[in-house]
């Protein structure tokens, strides 16, 4: 360490000073300009004064010149000093320009991908095609990059895998999926993962990057892709479409099962009287089939899958209002929440109050770890509920509270006529 760093680390008042030049070369490259100092304490006026010869008070803004301290300094019994040299020892750093920094960052960036586009492969041509020319879905793998290197290189070399081996035959996602990346969930339509999949698979198609499930569903197809079409089902009642057999359903008031491939070969959907009562267990349908109710109901289960999504997206294309009740446990309230956030004011919340949840409370407790979940919820129409759940700890199911729902819905429908 040089003479003159020991001066300055020896005397007290110093820091911010010497912190200031730090931060000046940073921003300039250069040392120039002025070192702003606010409220000066009793160490730096002391410090300041003898240094530069002028008399300070506690308490005063000062600009301090770096041209005047480095005059100051060649006029001083320290004949070899460099500025450059006490700030690097003084704080311990390396003078690096924020220029300097960026064009680093620039460097090691560029690395990154080069380490991963290796090949004149499809899936590589996508992936220099968006980090070369920063185009969409580039800002999205730049903020996975500053959260996880090491995982967004996981995630890029599985994509570019799977594009490079897009299947010449019919395969089911699933297998698809785990055959590149041994997880054959890696693909689940709303995954993240799917998410650069899908960005890559458009950029090879030429096209759009599909917004719906249903143009998802499209667009996998269109390369030999299918989801499990026939396992993934909903259950139905009283629906009309431009189907023949689905209104033979409605008119021998029948429930009805439609798997994906049911709804995406079918044009359209509506319902009675333009409303869809969604429940989440199958037990209320069966109270309306027996009081022979003439409305459209839809059976979510306790896990929203995609043909209740493509459904409920048809219904509402067609016009129809839908209405939602389910069981009052943290797992019910997200998925309660997660229909209402994305149909908006297309979608009531039946049956969320204080009397409700007291109508149909159970004996079962909800463990801390599940009433956690409920930090997630927060949908105002589902506040009180929360609450209550927080408070009294116990689950509350939508099958205690049949008559309640079934005297809401007979209202809805009044409504109509």
């Amino acid at each position: 360490m040089h003479e003159y760093t020991r001066y300055f680390k020896s005397k007290d008042g110093f820091d911010r000073f010497i912190k200031g030049l730090y931060s000046k070369y940073q921003s300039l490259s250069k040392f120039s300009g002025v070192v702003k100092l606010d409220n000066l304490t009793e160490d730096e006026v002391s410090a300041l004064s003898r240094l530069f010869g002028e008399f300070y008070n506690v308490g005063d803004s000062v600009n301090f010149s770096i041209k005047k301290f480095m005059k100051v300094m060649q006029n001083s019994k320290f004949e070899d000093f460099d500025i450059g040299v006490l700030v690097e020892e003084y704080l311990g750093v390396s003078l690096v320009t924020n220029k300097e920094k960026k064009e680093m960052w620039i460097e090691e960036e560029e690395a990154f991908y080069a380490n991963i586009i290796q090949k004149n492969s499809l899936g590589s041509i996508w992936l220099k095609e968006v980090v070369t020319n920063k185009i969409v879905p580039y800002k999205l793998i730049l903020q996975r990059y500053h959260k996880n290197k090491k995982e967004l290189n996981k995630e890029l070399v599985n994509i570019i895998s799977l594009i490079d081996h897009l299947p010449e035959k019919r395969v089911l996602l699933p297998i698809y999926a785990s055959f590149y990346t041994k997880d054959p969930h890696y693909l689940d339509i709303d995954s993240s993962h799917s998410t650069l999949f899908f960005y890559a698979l458009s950029y090879i198609d030429k096209g759009e990057f599909p917004k719906s499930r249903e143009d998802k569903i499209m667009l996998l197809s269109k390369y030999h892709i299918e989801i499990d079409n026939l396992s993934n089902y909903v259950i139905t009642y009283n629906l009309l479409s431009n189907k023949e057999y689905i209104n033979g359903f409605a008119k021998n008031r029948e429930s009805l099962l439609l798997n994906i491939q049911n709804i995406m070969t079918t044009k359209w959907f509506n319902s009675k009287g333009g409303k869809v009562f969604i429940f989440e267990n199958p037990s209320i349908l069966t109270e309306v089939l027996m009081r022979n109710l003439d409305v459209t109901v839809v059976v979510s289960g306790g896990f929203i899958n995609l043909s209740v999504y493509l459904l409920l997206d048809k219904l509402v294309d067609s016009g129809s209002n839908l209405y939602y009740n389910g069981d009052f446990d943290p797992e019910g309230l997200l998925i309660a929440q997660k229909l209402k956030e994305k149909y908006q004011d297309k979608l009531e919340l039946i049956c969320y109050d204080e009397m409700d949840y007291q109508n149909c409370i159970s004996k079962k407790k909800i463990s801390s770890v599940r009433l956690s979940k409920l930090s997630k919820v927060n949908v105002d129409e589902l506040f009180g509920i929360k609450e209550l759940l927080v408070s009294e700890k116990y689950s509350a199911y939508q099958e205690n509270n049949k008559d309640r729902i079934i005297d809401v819905i007979s209202d809805i429908v009044k409504e109509l006529k």
